[in-house]
């Protein structure tokens, strides 16, 4: 019954967004909001962006250890927060008007710390409070001379970058968790993303997406299968048997139903499962086909709670999207489908394969720092550590264009 309800819901919102474009509904300029993107501009300004957090080191101290500070507090450790703020630019002082002759109290948690610390947690992909809470201390507590040399690596990557874009491009950005769709340098689509963990890690490459699959069928890796559902399915058959799992054999391709002796086949190697499709699938009701030899694809997901995180490593290599359908949208475009046409392939059982005609660029990258339009620098958690010394060179993973 939830799964009928949310066909029905679906197909309504795509009936609904369609006719709020024929009827003028959304922005009158098509390029209304879109944010430029200039891969080169973004690896010249982050060389400038990095002498000038080179240049604070003389100034710069490092925050006290302690507990977390909240608004409405008074202690000297805010006073210091306030300055690492203002350092850093994100504290621009109390908002006007003040009373004649006032003066802020240095060590009151007021609201305009309360403004910088927030602007300082969106620049540090952080949990958006306005209180310094322990995550935010440790980034503060990070001098520097290592954001300058964070900025440096990380601008290596994006001139690299440059090189391998066109006029419409994706890019994933694994550390920030995110997609942008890109096209005449400027943002068109962006949305969350899950990423492999630090154990199945997500890789570095570039590829184009040539399909689009409504509704598919999850054939399951030997290592998924070896380390997660296998035992799951001799542990309890009839629940993945109604879960849509089914044992399928290598070479004839033939299915069959879990039991001891199938499963057995695939314990040996000569079989593995398949996940039939549906509204239970495990890669949800879209899959973005990908060429390249590490099997990875983008593909929908039914943990939608994933996407409430803040950091999203917890896939096993593959990417999964907040808004596949979106993406979908976005790629079948300019073959004449709209929303609802959208819509309504994702809705049922019934797997669809759309290839996409002139296939843009896919680049999956690995970012932990950038500056944006405005000059803002924007720093991430290096969640593969890969912006050490040792691994501070650009990715060199084949291309599979």
């Amino acid at each position: 019954m939830v799964a009928k309800r949310r066909r029905w819901q679906r197909l309504a919102a795509g009936i609904a967004l369609s006719i709020g474009s024929l009827t003028g509904s959304w922005a009158a300029s098509p390029e209304a909001g879109k944010e430029a993107l200039d891969p080169a501009a973004i690896a010249t300004a982050m060389g400038a962006a990095a002498e000038r957090y080179r240049g604070l080191a003389d100034r710069w101290q490092p925050p006290d250890q302690g507990q977390p500070l909240l608004q409405g507090q008074r202690h000297r450790r805010v006073a210091q927060l306030r300055e690492i703020l203002r350092l850093y630019g994100d504290y621009r002082g109390t908002p006007a008007p003040l009373p004649p002759d006032s003066q802020p109290d240095a060590q009151r948690y007021d609201s305009a710390l309360a403004r910088a610390v927030e602007r300082y947690q969106r620049r540090h992909g952080l949990e958006v409070t306005g209180n310094a809470d322990t995550t935010t201390l440790l980034q503060l507590s990070t001098p520097p001379t290592e954001r300058a040399r964070q900025l440096e690596v990380n601008a290596a990557r994006w001139k690299k970058l440059a090189s391998q874009t066109g006029e419409r491009y994706l890019l994933v950005n694994v550390p920030a968790f995110e997609l942008q769709l890109v096209e005449k340098g400027r943002i068109t689509l962006q949305m969350k993303t899950v990423v492999g963990k630090t154990s199945t890690r997500t890789p570095s490459l570039r590829s184009r997406i040539t399909n689009v699959v409504f509704n598919p069928t999850w054939t399951v890796p030997r290592s998924i299968l070896l380390t997660d559902l296998l035992p799951k399915a001799r542990n309890n058959p009839e629940a993945m048997h109604r879960r849509g799992y089914r044992v399928v054999n290598y070479g004839s391709r033939d299915t069959r139903p879990i039991s001891p002796e199938t499963l057995s086949r695939a314990a040996e190697g000569q079989a593995t499962l398949r996940q039939i499709s549906g509204p239970g699938n495990t890669l949800g009701h879209v899959k973005f086909i990908l060429p390249n030899k590490q099997a990875i694809f983008l593909h929908d997901t039914q943990a939608q709670s994933l996407f409430e995180h803040n950091e999203r490593a917890f896939s096993h290599g593959c990417i999964r999207l907040k808004e596949p359908e979106e993406l979908a949208y976005a790629l079948l475009r300019p073959q004449g489908w709209d929303r609802t046409r959208v819509a309504e392939a994702a809705t049922g059982n019934e797997t669809l394969n759309i290839r996409v005609d002139d296939p843009p660029r896919l680049v999956i990258t690995y970012l932990t720092a950038w500056v944006d339009g405005k000059g803002r620098a924007h720093f991430r958690r290096d969640i593969y550590q890969q912006d050490q010394p040792e691994e501070a060179s650009p990715d060199q993973e084949p291309a599979a264009e």
